[in-house]
């Protein structure tokens, strides 16, 4: 999966043992390059252990020192920035066509391109210069400004009291007749 300035690929082997993963950027293509190697078991191929390994030329160049990894029994999953993009690219592999078997999309991580997040609007901003609203928890009250005053003593009924008046009661019956009896009953009455 990716996002504007990352990409997300996640190794999908459980128990894997000594795990060797090499990023770089090959400077003839202009591709960042993954390379991934471990020892697992495998469930279809009994207790034996095999050698997994995986290349990927990736579409465009990735920023190598700046790859965050984590690592649990199931997986081995890699946060990668790319270098100088702040565009999503068309695939995740420069061959177009249709990529190797074991790759995926991770649904579990897309977001849409128009639907990702920017940049924390709220970052940058100064908070303590909106002291004095009401509500804000430790941010005083609204400057001596008096609510009942705004409201005019707009209490009680509000000028109200006659709301329901002209319309009928609820207790009215005349419009209400008796549920007619289910066919199973109908027919048992008819019967006897």
């Amino acid at each position: 999966t990716q996002h504007k300035d990352r990409l997300f690929l996640t190794f999908d082997l459980q128990d894997c043992r000594d795990p060797e993963l090499t990023l770089d950027n090959d400077e003839k293509t202009h591709a960042g390059k993954v390379s991934f190697k471990g020892k697992a078991h495998s469930h279809a191929t009994g207790p034996e252990e095999h050698v997994y390994a995986q290349e990927l030329e990736l579409y465009g160049e990735i920023d190598p020192s700046d790859v965050k990894k984590g690592t649990t029994a199931r997986t081995i999953t890699l946060s990668i920035a790319k270098k100088g993009s702040e565009e999503y690219w068309p695939r995740l592999l420069k061959a177009a066509g249709k990529p190797s078997q074991n790759i995926k999309v991770d649904w579990d991580k897309w977001v849409d391109e128009d639907e990702e997040p920017s940049a924390d609007p709220m970052a940058g901003m100064d908070m303590s210069q909106f002291g004095g609203m009401g509500g804000m928890g430790g941010m005083g009250g609204m400057g001596g400004m008096d609510l009942s005053a705004l409201l005019g003593g707009a209490g009680g009924s509000m000028g109200m009291d006659n709301f329901g008046e002209g319309m009928p009661e609820e207790d009215s019956s005349e419009d209400e007749d008796d549920m007619p009896a289910l066919e199973a009953e109908k027919a048992k009455e008819e019967s006897a």
